[in-house]
């Protein structure tokens, strides 16, 4: 019935409350609106319906015989939405169901995947879906439920905290360091790129310590950046979780870390009071306090090349 294209349940509304108060004023009353409004809802209703539902008569509001198996009808599919919201929020209210998570390849490999097996065992009805990615993920259209986002100013409509930054370094085989004169032939080097600009100098290859090193090809994951690094290709700009953990890289340069954006643990608005939604980001919170010195690039203090 509410799926009927020609009906509009704020009129269904008010012919349930009128059904039983039996007059169009006490309904108003009730509903908190002019007693005009629930006579032309009614109105409208039945014009829609193509059918009378009430006699009116000077003690009130009486249903017809339609009037009456379709009030029937309205109970019915009252009771089925009361249940229903039951049932959603008992949902809510258990540690059960599916959610799906956003973040970067970085972070969900190297933080979170080693103790994903410990959140299976803390919630076993909880599944949780990942979505590997850089990309703004839209919570709102409900994309995905929670997001750590690397951004230094996530939208307002979003609920949440800020955990820290994330930094990075230079890592490259010592292979290659060793082969390259980046004092007198940096030209001979090269950087593996993360985007296809036309500046092969940007400022902060100079801020990284190898300023004259060209940029190199297009490779927008850090994973593949790794990889390329790990085979030769050149050095590469990485988070530090990812490249001090790399058995085969090493930092190419004595510098401190450099700092880049926050990364912040969010969720809509609508799902922050859900306890399966609460239960995951008390498991993110942790385990990104657990990770912060690699993340922060406290665990190795390489030295230069």
């Amino acid at each position: 019935m509410l799926g009927a294209q020609n009906l509009d349940w704020e009129d269904v509304k008010s012919f349930a409350v009128v059904a039983v108060a039996g007059s169009v004023r006490r309904a108003a009353k009730e509903l908190k609106v002019h007693h005009s409004t629930i006579s032309r809802r009614i109105d409208s209703l039945e014009h829609a319906l193509g059918t009378k539902l009430f006699d009116r008569r000077p003690e009130g509001y009486v249903l017809t015989a339609a009037g009456e198996t379709f009030s029937g009808t309205v109970q019915e599919c009252g009771l089925l939405l009361n249940n229903t919201e039951r049932f959603i929020s008992g949902q809510d209210r258990d540690l059960s169901g599916k959610i799906t998570v956003t973040m970067a390849e970085s972070l969900a490999v190297h933080a979170f995947a080693p103790r994903l097996a410990e959140f299976a065992k803390l919630h076993p009805n909880i599944e949780v879906h990942m979505i590997m990615t850089t990309k703004v993920i839209d919570l709102s259209r409900r994309e995905a439920d929670i997001a750590l986002r690397i951004d230094n100013n996530p939208p307002q409509t979003l609920v949440g905290k800020r955990l820290f930054p994330y930094f990075q370094t230079v890592y490259a085989t010592q292979k290659y360091l060793d082969d390259h004169d980046f004092e007198t032939r940096p030209e001979e080097a090269r950087w593996v790129a993360w985007h296809a600009g036309k500046n092969r100098f940007p400022a902060w290859t100079k801020e990284a310590g190898f300023g004259r090193v060209p940029l190199w090809g297009h490779f927008p994951e850090p994973a593949m950046q790794q990889a390329a690094a790990r085979g030769g290709l050149g050095l590469a700009m990485l988070p530090c979780m990812m490249g001090d953990s790399d058995p085969e890289l090493v930092r190419a340069t004595s510098r401190k870390p450099m700092k880049a954006r926050d990364i912040w643990l969010l969720t809509h608005s609508d799902l922050r009071q859900t306890a399966r939604i609460r239960a995951f980001m008390t498991f993110a919170q942790n385990v990104m306090q657990d990770a912060k010195p690699r993340i922060l690039g406290h665990l190795h203090e390489g030295t230069g090349a």
